[in-house]
């Protein structure tokens, strides 16, 4: 971050906290990691195997984060700025250099409407798994990301609908026309059966033109999140064309070598995680996450991976409200372009402190 980045947010942080009618509140944490790989994996995060001969060691504080909350009142209406950065930016000659995760702008009505503007969480397939690992089942059948994005939310009773105008930032790196964003919707039912219980359906769709062909992407994401006494069990199914970037789906959206002629890559999806709180201090997660890409479609392409599935397990501990650590396993089978099953392991050892 530039020195004038950093001069010009202290000043806002200052003038925003002299500020009576404004609420801040400076957030973040620090996290070391320490990942064992039996199986090269293509990032420093749970993502999918590239080489299962190859092993590494890795101690990774990249997940550490800082920001702040301002919020406002005026009248009906209450008006919030959220801006959050972590070190998950390039890392060349070990320079650990922040990138922006969060930045958006809200204006929120007493009567259930409020829009956002800027950048924030995937509007749609909002579940996440319990893992310790920064991946969350990235290329594992969780579909998220934080894009830019404008989107306005509307809540009435138990039902919240939203909609949104969704994309990645250009980066020029694949002939697609991007004139068009996602378009995307999503209905949920919550708190039901008098529990925090939730089903949700959404999903989105554009047109890009890419080899000179026009495709109409699309996906549809059903949710759910199930209360059973302390035990928590959420996840996620996914179907669609055409889903990369916005989705941490790198490599396959698109096939421009397929024999007969560019194609969009078609694909299923999804995850479950099962959370078992032994106390108020230690919490048990176990799932399961496969991302599937139509078979047909990849022929003679560089996409990452016919099929990749996860299967994860921890334990995460409480010493106090804001120190922790968790102990994480990660079982991947990542079947290759060759059709070569690429067996790996990851175990995950994590210190943090949230405030």
């Amino acid at each position: 971050m530039k020195t004038v980045q950093v001069i010009g947010l202290i000043l806002l942080l200052c003038g925003a906290a002299f500020a009576q009618d404004v609420d801040v509140d400076i957030t973040g944490r620090t996290v070391f990691c320490i990942h064992y790989d039996d199986g090269l994996q293509s990032q420093d995060f749970s993502s999918y195997i590239t080489d299962a001969d190859e092993q590494e060691l890795n101690f990774n504080p990249r997940d550490t984060r800082i920001g702040f909350k301002a919020i406002s009142t005026d009248g009906p209406w209450t008006f919030k700025s959220v801006f959050e950065v972590d070190f998950y930016g390039t890392n060349a000659s070990n320079n650990l250099i922040p990138r922006l995760r969060l930045g958006y702008a809200e204006a929120a009505n007493s009567n259930g409407l409020s829009m956002r503007f800027g950048q924030d969480w995937l509007p749609i397939a909002q579940q996440f798994p319990g893992t310790v690992d920064f991946g969350v089942l990235s290329w594992g059948g969780n579909l998220w990301w934080r894009v830019p994005q404008v989107t306005a939310r509307y809540n009435k009773g138990n039902i919240e609908t939203l909609a949104s105008l969704a994309t990645h930032r250009n980066s020029n790196q694949q002939e697609i026309d991007e004139k068009m964003p996602w378009v995307m919707g999503r209905i949920a039912a919550k708190n039901l059966f008098g529990t925090k219980a939730m089903v949700a359906l959404g999903g989105g769709f554009r047109s890009v033109i890419f080899a000179g062909n026009e495709y109409s992407s699309h996906v549809i994401a059903a949710e759910f999140k199930l209360p059973i006494g302390k035990t928590l069990i959420n996840g996620e199914l996914y179907s669609g064309q055409g889903v990369g970037r916005e989705f941490v789906r790198y490599g396959l959206d698109y096939n421009p070598t397929h024999p007969d002629g560019a194609t969009e890559m078609a694909c299923t999806g999804g995850f479950v995680n099962l959370k078992v709180p032994a106390n108020c201090k230690l919490d048990f997660n176990v799932g399961i996450g496969m991302d599937d890409p139509e078979d047909d479609n990849l022929e003679d392409s560089t996409a990452p991976y016919l099929k990749n599935t996860v299967i994860y397990a921890n334990m995460k501990y409480k010493m106090t409200k804001q120190f922790g650590f968790g102990v994480e396993y990660n079982d991947y089978e990542t079947i290759a372009l060759d059709e070569v099953a690429r067996d790996g392991s990851r175990l995950t050892f994590a210190w943090w402190y949230i405030f």
